[in-house]
Formats: C-alpha cells, sequence, structure tokens
C-alpha cells in the first residue's frame, strides 16, 4: 500500500473549491428564491388593493376580473357587504355614529415554494 509522504497536500485546493462553490450557489439560489417569493408578496398586495377599490365601487365580479387580468392562476375572494348584498360580516361604527361596512379582500397566488396571500380591506362605497 502507498502513502503519501508526510506533508503531501496535492487535491486539497480542489476539494476545499468544491465545497466552497457549493456553499456559493446554495446561497445564490436561496438569496433568489427569497427575493422572488417578496416580489410575488408585493405583486399579491398590489392585487389586492386594486381588487378591494374594484368591489367597493362596483362588486365582486369586477374584482375577480381586475386579479385574473393579472394573474391568471390566482384565486380572489371578496367578503363583506358587497354592492348591496348583505352577509354576516358586522358593520363597523365610524366615530361620528354611522356604520361603515367593510369589504375584505384576500388574495392567493401560487408560488415557487408555497401559496402566497395578500388581504386588503376597505370600506364600500355608499350606493
Amino acid at each position: 500500500m502507498f502513502l503519501p509522504p508526510a506533508g503531501d497536500d496535492r487535491g486539497y485546493v480542489t476539494v476545499e473549491a468544491a465545497v466552497v462553490f457549493t456553499a456559493i450557489t446554495a446561497v445564490i439560489g436561496v438569496v433568489i428564491t427569497g427575493f422572488m417569493t417578496l416580489a410575488t408578496y408585493l405583486s399579491a398586495v398590489g392585487m389586492a388593493r386594486d381588487a378591494a377599490r374594484a368591489a367597493a365601487l362596483g362588486d365582486g365580479a369586477s374584482a375577480r376580473t381586475i386579479v385574473a387580468a393579472a394573474d391568471p392562476d390566482a384565486q380572489v375572494t371578496v367578503s363583506g357587504a358587497v354592492s348591496q348584498t348583505a352577509t354576516a360580516q358586522p358593520a363597523v361604527t365610524a366615530q361620528d355614529g354611522d356604520s361603515l361596512d367593510l369589504l375584505t379582500v384576500t388574495v392567493v397566488v401560487p408560488g415557487r415554494l408555497f401559496d402566497i396571500s395578500a388581504t386588503a380591506v376597505i370600506v364600500n362605497e355608499p350606493d
């Protein structure tokens, strides 16, 4: 059996470089995935905001149309008093004693690792 002489470090640099490049690649992949998830979340927040505005001015169908135009895979849930349809959600009382009908719009966007959701709450516009 052949043993290398003491102090022979041939090949160690190659192994260390392979380990370092693998670690760097993994870290870069995690950072890129994090930024993509953040961008998806921010787009979901924007879609929820726009859908809430549309629902407050119109109805739930217009909110779904706006979100479908931005991302066909996104799911939209509109709850609250949409248009003149009353639901089980109680009205909130404002400081001056008027009741406010709140709309809650939740948008769920399929992400690369998991689904990302954003919620927007808005006061329904009076008819």
